[in-house]
């Protein structure tokens, strides 16, 4: 019996310490960071046309602030509204980057780009 109770509290413990690594690994990719995941997008795909040299639409996508702001059309993205920014509009309908450019943005990091605008917290 003794045993028993043994390895029940052994399973126990085994599977609640690999669920709360599970939980972190979700968490942690859950919550895109923007110089480390976001701006790496943006340096292959997007500054030829909208960083120092060249600011098409008078946007500029090399900072955070910049990227909120936004240009001509007004905010790239909407905090918290991944479905609501037109970055993610342009992208998803293939309008950006353009179809002359060589490398369009892959699924997985318009799946990115979604999960970074979703988890920002909204403007008040």
């Amino acid at each position: 019996m003794r045993r028993f109770f043994r390895l029940l509290l052994g399973g126990l413990l085994i599977g609640s310490l690999a669920g709360g690594k599970a939980w972190a690994d979700e968490k942690t990719e859950a919550t895109p960071d923007f110089q480390k995941d976001v701006l790496p997008i943006f340096e292959g795909k997007c500054l030829r046309c909208h960083g120092a040299k060249r600011q098409g639409g008078k946007l500029d996508m090399r900072t955070l602030e910049a990227v909120l702001t936004g240009g001509d059309t007004g905010p790239a993205i909407k905090p918290g509204h991944a479905n609501q920014s037109l970055l993610i509009e342009l992208i998803h309908h293939q309008e950006m980057p353009p179809k002359k450019e060589k490398s369009a943005i892959t699924s997985s990091e318009l799946d990115l780009l979604r999960r970074w605008i979703d988890t920002m917290p909204g403007k008040p």
